[in-house]
């Protein structure tokens, strides 16, 4: 699949497992037809929501791997790499690669607390060990590194692969500002579930978005209001559905989302430690109530 543009709403799958962590294929299988079929445009594998850190490196490529052949070049299949140094990004960015997906979802180097040149340096070293599309991943909350907008738009200008970016930053000044700089030369995804309409209303081509999971046709009918300029409509159905989003966050992700995909008879399977089994009681009766207040239960 040649990729050259992202736009529409990309699902940040989980990775569906079994009690003892294993990797439960057939309900990932499963599940890529579902996102697929209720018209989601991207698969994007192995980001937070896909537990990336709590699987093992095997695991990992075995998930991509997996939505790969399930996906049948349908949509493309992004594979996330989330490590905190060059080394290991640099070797998980070549295994995607040869296993066969459609692109990388690249996160900042986080820990060493980096500068803004040295994020440039580092993003513009792995584009040029790879030869694959490349998104850049900004999510300044957890990782402590805000990769600010005239860093992408000097990125966007001094390589080859980036495409995209998945823009997690809750400040909605800095989304328009990134949108106004580096829009016209790569995809800006909003990966916030409270700031998306607002973000695509701006001029962002879509977003990667975890509560797809749950409720892909509900985003796939946000991005196509938007996009036509029914900005009110979006916003009031976004904040119809607020309730259920700020649930399915109540806890660390996955863990509600996986929860209420299993209440619903959906392929999430469970998350592994340090998230529990089960949310609290609290977090499972909130999920219950919305649910029901949908008529989904």
């Amino acid at each position: 699949m040649s990729l050259k543009k992202l736009e529409g709403i990309l699902s940040a799958l989980v990775t569906p497992l079994t009690k003892e962590y294993e990797l439960d294929e057939e309900k990932l299988r499963a599940h890529v037809d579902f996102q697929i079929e209720n018209g989601i445009r991207g698969i994007v594998m192995m980001g937070g929501t896909g537990e990336y850190a709590a699987l093992t490196t095997a695991q990992r490529k075995r998930a991509v791997e997996v939505a790969i052949e399930a996906a049948q070049k349908r949509v493309p299949v992004i594979a996330g790499v989330l490590e905190p140094g060059f080394g290991e990004c640099a070797a998980a960015c070549k295994a995607f690669q040869e296993c066969g997906a459609d692109a990388l979802l690249v996160l900042t180097p986080y820990y060493l607390s980096p500068s803004q040149e040295g994020i440039l340096d580092y993003f513009q070293r792995i584009d040029q060990m790879v030869d694959i599309p490349i998104v850049l991943y900004n999510i300044p909350y957890r990782t402590a590194v805000n990769m600010l907008p005239e860093t992408v738009e000097k990125i966007a200008g001094t390589t080859k692969h980036v495409i995209g970016i998945k823009e997690c930053s809750p400040n909605l000044g800095q989304n328009i500002e990134l949108i106004k700089r580096a829009g016209e030369h790569i995809s800006i995804l909003s990966g916030e579930e409270f700031l998306a309409v607002s973000v695509m209303a701006a001029g962002a081509a879509g977003g990667i978005i975890a509560t797809t999971n749950v409720f892909p046709q509900v985003w796939v009918k946000l991005y196509e209001l938007t996009k036509s300029g029914n900005t009110k409509e979006a916003h009031d159905m976004l904040k119809d559905y607020l309730p259920v989003f700020q649930a399915l966050f109540k806890e660390a992700n996955p863990g509600p989302i996986k929860y209420a995909m299993r209440r619903l008879g959906l392929n999430g399977g469970y998350a592994c430690t340090p998230i529990p089994e089960e949310p609290t009681e609290a977090t499972r009766m909130l999920i219950e109530k919305v649910l029901s207040e949908k008529d989904l239960l």
